[in-house]
């Protein structure tokens, strides 16, 4: 029989979905696979729709593969397209990784009568699983009957897209560049605008206020320490855990080493640790460690590094300590409210523009996602507790309302980032996606039956 497969979202999540499912079909008889994305871009999402030289990945060449087993497969891609040696060291721009992804699933020249998949420029706003699968509802009102669905929908809108702050990725490009900017949140989101900024010739002033005014560090290579689930103290508490990852860092810089070594040597166990890390230690994280954790974990290219302290020292770029309060829009601009740190008043900067560059965390509701607010309507899914994402099971499997996991609706990317935590980076995704193409494949040959 034939197993048909269909993905809700084409981003990068998506596309390394697809990617691994076809890489273990046995014929293209026996599996058919839809993507259904309303973009009209498949591959490259959010992340990597930039059409920016200055947006590079903030990951290495070497670790972005779409196969875990295939470490070389992309950079093998950058020498064939004509896009430089493929160094390893090399951070290479988003866009040409959107590039990649796209390739993944593009279609094959010499394809036979059974395409490898399709897809689908639509809305998904509904899943009805049945007995035998699960039908995928479309915007226009039609039904498309699957026998899995694999949620793949990225970051889930929260309440700030009431905000009269800008959204960093839909900004107007008539701007004069001689005006002051504001920017709320010092991450890598507002790495990329101030880069952004300073590509379009940037003379007035940019102000970014985060609670802490932390910078994400900068890449060095590194020597990951080598460290097992012995070394590690999982299922402890916050505190201790943290107790012992600073005791490891001072032992291992005081021996000649690199903090960054530390934290890259934990990253594969990352995800084990969030999974038995006590639901009131995830609570403390995610409200006092989870900025400090991602300066250090999600770092940036030491060119972009370069370009800030730059901009830092000659004046331009100012990084503010304060909480964010309130955005309004004024007939000049945008004016910003926030506390500075330390202070029981509050100052109001204004801009030409006021772009929003927190980032995700949380869940609001109701999601702008009419598939995701329709699935926890009809007690199909059901939020996470930390409200990170939806809730899912160890196998990626969607769990509803009573605590079920389901059959046949599967989740990929930051849409499992309640059970996983650390699931942004296409690092963490693409083993993620070779696993649950794995489960829903089955080994050796393809069955319903088996897997559902």
């Amino acid at each position: 029989m034939t197993l048909h497969v269909t993905i809700i979202g084409g981003g990068a999540s998506g596309t390394l979905a697809a990617a691994h499912l076809l890489q273990r079909r046995i014929t293209p008889q026996r599996l058919r696979i839809t993507i259904v994305e309303a973009r009209k871009d498949v591959g490259c999402g959010i992340a990597y729709s930039t059409d920016q030289s200055s947006h590079l990945l903030n990951t290495r060449v070497n670790n972005m593969s779409a196969f875990p087993d295939d470490p070389s497969h992309f950079s093998r891609w950058l020498e064939r397209q004509g896009l430089g040696s493929g160094n390893d060291l090399d951070f290479v721009p988003r866009r040409t990784y959107g590039r990649y992804l796209a390739d993944l699933v593009a279609p094959e020249a010499d394809a036979v009568s059974v395409p490898r998949l399709r897809i689908l420029h639509q809305e998904c706003v509904a899943l009805h699983v049945h007995e035998h699968g699960v039908e995928v509802g479309l915007a226009d009102g039609s039904v498309l009957p699957s026998h899995f669905a694999i949620l793949a929908t990225g970051f889930c809108g929260d309440d700030r897209r009431t905000s009269s702050l800008e959204n960093p990725w839909a900004r107007p490009l008539d701007r004069d560049p001689a005006e002051p900017v504001v920017l709320v949140g010092t991450g890598l989101t507002m790495i990329d605008m101030v880069l952004s900024l300073l590509e379009a010739g940037q003379t007035g002033t940019i102000q970014a206020i985060s609670r802490r005014g932390l910078l994400p560090q900068s890449h060095k290579v590194t020597k990951p320490l080598k460290l097992s689930v012995a070394d590690i103290p999982i299922g402890s508490s916050l505190g201790y855990m943290l107790h012992w990852l600073r005791t490891t860092i001072r032992a291992h810089e005081a021996a000649g080493g690199d903090w960054r070594d530390v934290i890259d040597g934990l990253r594969p166990h990352t995800q084990l640790l969030w999974r038995h890390l006590p639901p009131e230690s995830r609570r403390r994280f995610l409200r006092h460690a989870s900025t400090i954790w991602d300066t250090h974990r999600h770092r940036m290219p030491p060119s972009s590094a370069a370009r800030i302290a730059e901009a830092q020292a000659s004046g331009l770029l100012r990084i503010v300590k304060g909480h964010f309060q309130r955005a309004e829009r004024t007939a000049s601009g945008t004016t910003v409210t926030y506390r500075p740190s330390g202070s029981e008043g509050s100052l109001t900067p204004e801009g030409s523009h006021a772009i929003d560059c927190r980032g995700f965390r949380r869940i609001s509701l109701p999601t702008p996602n009419r598939l995701l607010q329709s699935l926890l309507d009809n007690g199909t899914a059901r939020l996470d507790p930390l409200t990170l994402g939806l809730d899912f099971d160890h196998r990626d499997a969607l769990i509803d309302n009573e605590g079920q996991s389901s059959p046949r609706i599967f989740g990929v990317g930051p849409v499992t980032r309640g059970t996983h935590f650390e699931i942004t980076a296409v690092p963490d995704i693409r083993v993620q996606a070779a696993r649950l193409a794995e489960l829903l494949l089955g080994s050796p040959g393809l069955s319903v039956s088996a897997t559902a």
